[in-house]
């Protein structure tokens, strides 16, 4: 069943059907707001309150768009919201600045040598997303890590569909200017075969074109 379908009959009463939503959002949301917080428990009152929220609005939900537009836009509202009370603002962009997340390396039966040089990097890219703008990281984690498409990305961040685009290519060369010359000096003195899948990883994140 979709999720605008399971709305609906959460509306109606039906109580399984917030049952459904929650499995199905929960993790999502709960790893949107940490990769933007890098915060345990700010992540896990930003999935409370999203939660509530559509509690709170089921009444008068309308399925105009796709659900998980519509969830993904109340947990940026309840971020920014909060990034204002809490006086985040230095880390809030300006006009054209942008912020995202960590990647998960996955390598076959690693050594412990490997084990401790995959996290050596995977310290790294989370050191340098997080150092992207603002809308930059947060547009690129909606897009890399919760696969929403431009379009979704630009109702919830309340851009244009171009604007996304450009905030997500620049988060990319961002991070390609700061991990490459990390990742080619990291793997000199490694077997390259122990690091073909964490280089490749990290080079469709940094490097991907595509739009």
């Amino acid at each position: 069943m979709k999720d605008e379908e399971l709305m609906l009959n959460y509306q109606k009463g039906d109580m399984q059907a917030m049952n459904e939503l929650l499995s199905r959002y929960k993790n999502p949301i709960y790893n949107f707001a940490y990769r933007l917080s890098q915060n345990y428990a700010e992540a896990q009152d930003i999935t409370q309150e999203v939660f509530f929220k559509i509690h709170q609005c089921r009444d008068t939900y309308t399925p105009c768009g796709k659900f998980c537009t519509w969830i993904f836009s109340i947990a940026h509202n309840l971020f920014v919201s909060r990034l204002r009370k809490k006086k985040w603002l230095v880390f809030w962009p300006r006009k054209q600045d942008d912020p995202e997340e960590l990647v998960d390396f996955e390598s076959p039966d690693p050594s412990p040598a490997d084990i401790v040089s995959t996290n050596d990097i995977s310290n790294k890219v989370k050191m340098s997303i997080q150092g992207l703008p603002f809308l930059q990281k947060e547009a690129l984690i909606l897009r890399e890590y919760q696969n929403l498409d431009y379009r979704g990305i630009a109702r919830i961040l309340k851009k244009s569909q171009g604007t996304v685009k450009t905030l997500i290519h620049r988060a990319r060369q961002n991070l390609k200017v700061k991990l490459l010359p990390f990742l080619e000096e990291f793997s000199r003195p490694i077997d390259s075969n122990a690091w073909r899948d964490p280089a490749n990883k990290n080079s469709n994140i940094a490097g991907k074109g595509g739009v």
